[in-house]
């Protein structure tokens, strides 16, 4: 029987394959595990027409205003392409992680019954309601810009390079549902694991009919072991999503910081097409706030997990080791050293920078730091031959219209 993470995860897992993050041969077996399918032919031929079919893409797309290119043409294929490599490269990765949570629900699982936990996982209908809620947003959000801003799309070619390289682009989209889908399916193990902890008798006293001494050590330790079981499979994350993480982030941040220096000087570089509608001129505001929504989503994501899988340490500490048997002492202490283990292990973009809250002060910095740097280099000639290459991007841009 399917669980309730095999089934939800199923849109994820389709929306990575034809994406290009996750290789079409990967199978979900009767077991439940993705397993790779390496006899298939027809998975071979899909995949050497999807990545020849985004060559393409991606060429039309540098060859639209004869082959003059432009930086955020450059940041924009870089990121897509950097985030397809990058997870190409981590798919093992990626699908040793799925399969490790289907392999901790069905340890879970026995325990949570018999304690009694509630179901802490999202229902299959919250999901598919999110799911679905952001298809409809990015597909709306998307026809409002090609409508404001490229109208003509003469072929399904080049509807497709507006869809995969122009705002709202696609793979911000992917990238975050996946990655907060993921995490919020860790955060919640957590939490299941605090609920059992709960469960125990208060300060560990054995009570007769209920709570026996090796019934309160069996599910000590069950839970010590399973709590460093996700504590890997956190880690394991950041060893498959976290060169994903690093484009997306990098990528992102490079981009707000060129594109707005645009939108602050625009009136300098192109005053002719400022007699846009109020709808015009919001989109590139819209395209970067939803930028740092999707950012921001990430970290706060990764923060309540951090939160929750320090939680135990509250439990731990309240006892008094004293009173306490000989083997339950030891669970304690077992427990309490293996939490500050993993407490170094934090979801980081493979090293670069640890994912949490102080990253957004770092971000916010950095971002003023760069728009000063800019301002204060605005006669420099690297700086107006960008400013001269942005004015002529956007009056190809409107006379294409």
């Amino acid at each position: 029987m399917a669980t309730v993470f095999q089934i939800t995860s199923r849109p994820i897992i389709i929306l990575s394959k034809c994406i290009g993050l996750i290789h079409t041969s990967y199978t979900m077996e009767p077991t439940g595990l993705l397993v790779h399918n390496i006899n298939s032919t027809f998975h071979v031929f899909l995949e050497i027409t999807r990545m020849m079919a985004l060559i393409i893409i991606t060429y039309i797309y540098f060859q639209q205003f004869d082959k003059d290119v432009h930086i955020l043409q450059i940041i924009n294929s870089t990121k897509f392409w950097f985030i397809i490599i990058a997870a190409r490269l981590r798919t093992k990765w990626i699908i040793k992680f799925i399969n490790g949570i289907i392999e901790f629900d069905r340890k879970i699982t026995t325990l949570s019954r018999n304690m009694l936990i509630p179901q802490r996982s999202w229902t299959k209908r919250r999901w598919d309601t999110i799911f679905i809620s952001l298809s409809l947003y990015f597909i709306g959000f998307k026809c409002i810009y090609l409508y404001l801003w490229h109208p003509k799309a003469e072929n399904i070619i080049l509807l497709l390079h507006h869809a995969l390289f122009l705002p709202p682009y696609i793979m911000d989209y992917v990238v975050t549902i996946t990655s907060c889908f993921f995490l919020q399916n860790i955060f919640v193990r957590f939490q299941t694991l605090n609920d059992v902890w709960k469960c125990l008798p208060a300060d560990l006293v054995i009570v007769p009919g209920q709570w026996t001494h090796d019934k309160t050590v069996d599910v000590m330790e069950n839970t010590r072991l399973l709590h460093s079981e996700l504590c890997e499979l956190l880690k394991m994350f950041t060893l498959s999503y976290g060169p994903l993480l690093l484009c997306f982030f990098s990528s992102s941040f490079i981009s707000m910081l060129v594109s707005i220096h645009f939108i602050v000087n625009i009136s300098g570089i192109s005053s002719k097409h400022f007699n846009k509608s109020i709808l015009e001129k919001l989109i590139p505001l819209m395209v970067h706030v939803q930028i740092i929504t999707f950012l921001m989503s990430i970290i706060i994501f990764v923060s309540i997990i951090n939160e929750k899988r320090l939680e135990i340490i509250s439990f731990l500490r309240s006892y008094r080791i004293s009173n306490l048997h000989l083997d339950i002492k030891r669970q304690i202490k077992m427990f309490m050293n293996q939490v500050s283990a993993c407490n170094s292990d934090q979801v980081t973009a493979i090293g670069f920078f640890d994912i949490n809250l102080n990253l957004v002060t770092t971000i916010i910095v950095l971002f003023f730091s760069g728009m000063i740097t800019m301002i204060q280099m605005k006669n420099h000639p690297m700086i107006l031959k960008l400013n001269n290459d942005t004015k002529i991007y956007i009056d190809k841009l409107f006379t294409a219209k």
